[in-house]
């Protein structure tokens, strides 16, 4: 069920907290690095989940990413404090960043993320257009990425004609390429 909640842009004032959440979510420092690698690059914006105490309880990132030539926004991290997760706040996030996105006029929004949970947000695999997961193999840390993970949810007819290969903010670091994969 989900909570009264108001969904809105991030501010500099909620910078910290954001983090926080972030770094609850994750129990790690890595994405609270990459938020703040690439929130003040240009393309990038932040939506916050406040409940109705005022506490944020939820973020995602949106960054600049590209395919080919092409700017296109990459969603995430997105992170939700653990007390309040399967509530619905990181869907409720999910649909507001691919609403901002579209007022914002973007082409597509791709995600490295689950092939279970994000096909219901319109997110299909990059494969399906002739594209390549440049993430695809074994990371530095062990962590397996495969081709499906890698997603796309077009925002306009100008996401058909999106080719080449994908990059993403640097913040999110080097593709480790696996011949084995």
């Amino acid at each position: 069920m989900l909570p009264d909640l108001t969904l809105r842009e991030e501010r500099p004032a909620d910078r910290a907290e954001a983090l926080e959440v972030e770094r609850l979510a994750f129990g790690s420092d890595a994405e609270p690095a990459i938020v703040e690698a690439v929130r003040d690059l240009d393309g990038s914006f932040g939506l916050v989940a406040v409940d109705a105490t005022g506490r944020i309880v939820g973020h995602v990132q949106l960054s600049r990413a590209w395919i080919g030539g092409a700017p296109v926004v990459s969603l995430g991290p997105i992170g939700v404090r653990p007390e309040v997760q399967r509530q619905g706040i990181g869907g409720a996030l999910v649909r507001a960043a691919l609403d901002a996105a579209r007022e914002r006029d973007e082409i597509a929004v791709i995600l490295l993320g689950s092939p279970r949970y994000y096909p219901r947000f319109g997110f299909r695999p990059v494969s399906e257009r002739g594209l390549r997961n440049p993430y695809t193999g074994t990371q530095e840390d062990g962590f397996v990425v495969h081709e499906e993970d890698c997603m796309l949810v077009a925002l306009d007819e100008r996401a058909e004609a999106l080719r080449g290969p994908i990059r993403w903010h640097p913040a999110f670091g080097p593709p480790t390429v696996d011949d084995d994969a």
